[in-house]
């Protein structure tokens, strides 16, 4: 019996849920104290001089990425085939800020591997085939 859905799809969706966690709390600056520090350091957010214009449109760009990661929980929950491209979008743009920590020197190697393993998994035949509809011809 097949399942309704594909592994592939369940790790992705625990992906942005823990993406919207971590971008959750870089936003509301929770205390760097054990756990929630791990959380809050594992955050794309930078460190910016408070109420600096850039910290502003970083902000607002995490807010737009953590609205998408929400997007893509409910999308991929009733087999939408936009959710699979947001969820590949978000995907690209966390890996790009993860890897502009790691030329900075403050790498974060958590939320680059979790990216990593969401593109993987999103790449997979059968969560394509499970968010298309229809079989793949290849």
């Amino acid at each position: 019996m097949r399942s309704r859905y594909p592994l592939g799809v369940l790790v992705v969706m625990a992906i942005a849920v823990l993406r919207c966690i971590t971008i959750g709390a870089g936003l509301s600056k929770v205390s760097s104290d054990g756990v929630l520090g791990w959380i809050v350091a594992s955050s794309p957010l930078p460190e910016f001089r408070p109420g600096s214009d850039a910290e502003l449109i970083a902000r607002v760009l995490l807010g737009g990425l953590l609205v998408a990661s929400l997007l893509v929980i409910v999308g991929l929950g009733v087999h939408r085939r936009w959710a699979w491209v947001l969820a590949i979008v978000t995907s690209g743009l966390i890996l790009a800020i993860d890897l502009g920590w790691w030329y900075a020197g403050e790498a974060r190697y958590g939320s680059m591997f979790l990216n990593v393993i969401a593109v993987f998994y999103l790449n997979q035949r059968d969560v394509r085939t499970s968010l298309r509809g229809r079989s793949d011809p290849s």
